[in-house]
């Protein structure tokens, strides 16, 4: 699994540490980093980081990135871990088939992914 992170290494603006959804790792970009193949609703999030808290931002965004007006953003927690799944919101309600930024906030920075739920 560790070299689906190797990308890391070259930190950027989008993606200032390593992180992989659904198996995928996430390419850099601009404005957003982008994971390049559909993924499903419960799909592993993973997140290469030392922090103990790892916040992660899942708000809806339409087909040029925009946010959806009036959505609210799913929140996810990992604490003391790298590791969960994208139907572990706060809310406990499973993601809907759609484009998403997924914002990661750790270590002081925020990776910044495009990703599609299937």
């Amino acid at each position: 699994m560790s070299a689906a992170f190797a990308y890391g290494l070259f930190a950027s603006d989008s993606l200032p540490f390593p992180v992989s959804i659904g198996g995928q790792a996430a390419k850099d970009g601009t404005p957003f980093a982008k994971i390049e193949n559909p993924v499903a609703a419960d799909a592993e999030l993973s997140v290469e980081s030392k922090d103990g808290m790892i916040i992660v931002n899942v708000n809806a965004v339409n087909a040029k990135s925009a946010p959806v007006p009036g959505s609210t953003p799913a929140v996810i927690l990992l604490q003391g871990k790298t590791k969960t799944n994208l139907d572990k919101t706060m809310d406990g309600k499973k993601l809907a088939a759609g484009n998403y930024v997924v914002s990661v906030v750790s270590e002081g920075k925020t990776a910044s992914i495009l990703v599609t739920i299937k």
